[in-house]
């Protein structure tokens, strides 16, 4: 008996043993990680590492204690295979590629010479960036380098005349720059129009509101009879409206069709047939097929999978989830009526 009790005592101080030695090691390591990571980063500040970005995307940094422009990306073949591209700036504003090359000139005055053409590029002191003439690209205090007015990246602290060296002797030259000013005016009279649009769907809404509330008004002081409450329905140029009750209307106020007034039941036409069905978040069409699936966030899903293809926002829109598309609008604070006259289109919007 007393030797077992022994050998229960020796195996218990052995495990306690190897517990405490476990949790060392862990302690250990998690202190050789801390320790790197500090070590990494008091590199990063003795080298002055600058981070730059492109497209939101980190491509490497600039090492201010060596002037050198070092690029996540490496070289995929030659005698410098799987080794880092870098560019360096020497002290007397030579650009060298890492084979030995010269390839360019940063100057005091804000010139940058490269590609072979002197005077490629001009870096005013305002950070506007001059290229035969035209301005061509603006970099300010943060490090923000916008070409043709269009945000294109960021190296924060990052010299202004070495970012113009990098976002546009390195990364461009006079033909791609070219191509992208025609790419970025595109894009820039894409994204004023959409905002065009906008501001015209926000006006259409405030006078469609301000003339509800002037009928609703009318009618309440010449009628005792409850005006029946409406919300716009917005479908590309479409227009049409959906009142309380669920009867859907057209611009003209001919009526399409009727909505359940509650979480479940029939979708008819203007004449009564019936054209789909609500069923616990289920839209289905006449045939007992099922559209789309509508929880009560408001997101939506078809037959097949779980997953959100689009979704009903707080203002009664719909965007689909891939693209960030908006379908439409319909500010009936009814995530199923939207979906059924968005998204299903069942009254033909």
């Amino acid at each position: 008996m007393i030797k077992n009790i022994r050998i229960l005592a020796v195996s218990a101080a052995m495990l306690l043993g190897a517990t405490t030695a476990q949790a060392q090691f862990g302690n250990i390591v998690s202190g050789i990680k801390k320790a790197k990571e500090t070590v990494d980063d008091v590199n990063k500040k003795r080298n002055g590492d600058i981070e730059f970005s492109r497209g939101g995307t980190v491509q490497g940094f600039f090492r201010t204690r060596t002037g050198e422009f070092i690029f996540d990306k490496t070289h995929p073949d030659g005698e410098r295979k799987g080794k880092k591209v870098i560019f360096k700036v020497e002290k007397n504003g030579d650009v060298m590629y890492d084979d030995g090359r010269k390839v360019g000139e940063v100057l005091k005055d804000g010139t940058v010479n490269f590609h072979g053409e002197q005077g490629y590029l001009k870096v005013q002191n305002d950070g506007s960036v001059v290229m035969d003439g035209e301005k061509v690209a603006y970099i300010n205090d943060n490090g923000q380098v916008y070409i043709y007015d269009v945000l294109i990246g960021t190296a924060k602290g990052l010299d202004k005349k070495y970012a113009a060296l990098l976002y546009l002797g390195i990364y461009h030259n006079k033909e791609s720059l070219a191509k992208t000013k025609v790419e970025l005016a595109e894009v820039k009279k894409k994204q004023e129009a959409e905002a065009q649009r906008q501001q015209e769907l926000a006006a259409q809404r405030r006078a469609q509101a301000a003339q509800n509330t002037t009928k609703s008004s009318g009618n309440s002081s010449s009628n005792t009879q409850k005006k029946v409450r409406e919300y716009t329905i917005e479908k590309g140029s479409a227009r049409g409206y959906v009142d309380e009750n669920g009867v859907v209307y057209n611009w003209a106020h001919k009526k399409l069709g009727q909505l359940p007034k509650g979480s479940s039941g029939d979708i008819t036409d203007d004449v009564g047939h019936r054209i789909g069905s609500v069923w616990s978040g289920d839209i289905k069409d006449s045939s007992g097929n099922l559209l789309c699936h509508v929880t009560s966030g408001g997101s939506i899903s078809v037959k097949g999978s779980n997953a959100t293809v689009a979704e009903v926002k707080g203002n009664g829109r719909i965007d689909m989830s891939k693209d960030s598309k908006t379908l439409g609008y319909c500010q009936c604070n009814n995530h199923v009526w939207t979906a059924a006259i968005i998204f299903c289109n069942l009254f033909k919007f």
